[in-house]
């Protein structure tokens, strides 16, 4: 089994104030121990200021003189272009979906912002050894046929079913109560908290118990008991690359509502029990009446399986590879 060393650039890796903020990133790392990869991390806190990025190009430099690395991996946009600062190593780069996509407002549109990162992402697929992306759809917006298509992993061995009142209990929550899981931070725009909101409020017509269960920040090795206790996730987005928190769900066969957003409607397919909709309260509202009545778990992790976290390492550790092949017949940076 072929050896790599990689230095891991990321802005998104979980912190002591944040410890669910990019975990899925370091969980996708962790998964490629067994296949022989060390990794070390650049974490940029792009979060506290942007002038960070430029303090990571002098990091990048200092461990790149002390220490040999195989290749360089980006996660998200703006550490690959960190990442590019050098020509000594291939760069590869896991664009994480608003990057592509754009960052969207309530509105629907796109911020100036968002559009920059669009912008500088279509320019950096092309500089780098190999792009990935989570999603077809952010495929065709690079408008990059060789970007390689590869949703995040799930842990399976961590994310499965539990009693829902075993949950519950160890979350403190009243056993009574039909809890909708909100996983993100409410005030993020593209998340569409407000819809679900006003999903809820009509709800609760029919179902008088129903309310939004929060999960944002919680450490991620909890996050299983927020899916176990909850009776289904909903999620109204404006825009995703490969959602986690639907594969999550799906893990533990929580029913799961999504409009057509990212690879959302792929991955619940044909999952008896959970549903896809159109972004419109109403809409949502009838199916969380739909899934408070069915009142039972899902399938979902069945059809989940086939990205497991072990599945998605040896694709990513694939993709190390042809680049490496590549450089040595000197076709790289």
């Amino acid at each position: 089994m072929a050896s790599y060393r990689v230095l891991v650039v990321t802005n998104l890796w979980p912190t002591a104030e944040d410890p669910g903020y990019g975990s899925f990133v370091e969980a996708q790392m962790e998964s490629l121990r067994p296949l022989g990869v060390e990794y070390d991390v650049l974490f940029v806190n792009g979060r506290q200021s942007r002038w960070n990025y430029l303090a990571a190009i002098y990091e990048l430099r200092r461990r790149l003189r002390q220490n040999r690395y195989d290749l360089i991996h980006a996660h998200f946009g703006l550490s690959g272009w960190v990442a590019r600062c050098q020509f000594c190593l291939p760069v590869v780069v896991s664009f994480m979906g608003d990057d592509v996509l754009g960052r969207f407002r309530r509105n629907g549109r796109i911020s100036l912002y968002g559009r920059l990162l669009q912008g500088s992402s279509f320019l950096l697929a092309r500089m780098v050894s190999a792009a990935i992306v989570k999603s077809s759809e952010m495929q065709s917006k690079l408008r990059l046929p060789s970007a390689r298509i590869i949703p995040n992993g799930v842990d399976l061995a961590l994310f499965h079913p539990i009693d829902k009142i075993e949950a519950r209990q160890a979350l403190g929550l009243d056993e009574k109560k039909k809890y909708v899981l909100f996983p993100y931070n409410p005030r993020e725009e593209r998340k569409r908290f407000d819809l679900i909101e006003a999903a809820v409020r009509r709800a609760r017509s029919e179902e008088p118990e129903l309310e939004i269960l929060h999960a944002q920040g919680a450490p991620r090795e909890r996050m299983p008991l927020y899916m176990n206790a909850a009776d289904m996730l909903v999620l109204a987005s404006l825009a995703e690359g490969s959602p986690n928190a639907v594969k999550e769900a799906m893990a533990v066969n929580l029913p799961v509502i999504a409009v057509n957003v990212g690879d959302a409607w792929d991955l619940i397919g044909e999952t008896v029990g959970c549903y896809g909709v159109e972004r419109e309260a109403g809409a949502i509202a009838r199916k969380m009446v739909e899934v408070c009545r069915y009142g039972r778990r899902t399938q979902g992790r069945e059809r989940i399986a086939r990205l497991s976290m072990e599945n998605v390492a040896g694709r990513v550790v694939e993709v190390y590879a042809e680049v490496l092949a590549r450089k040595r017949r000197g076709a790289e940076w």
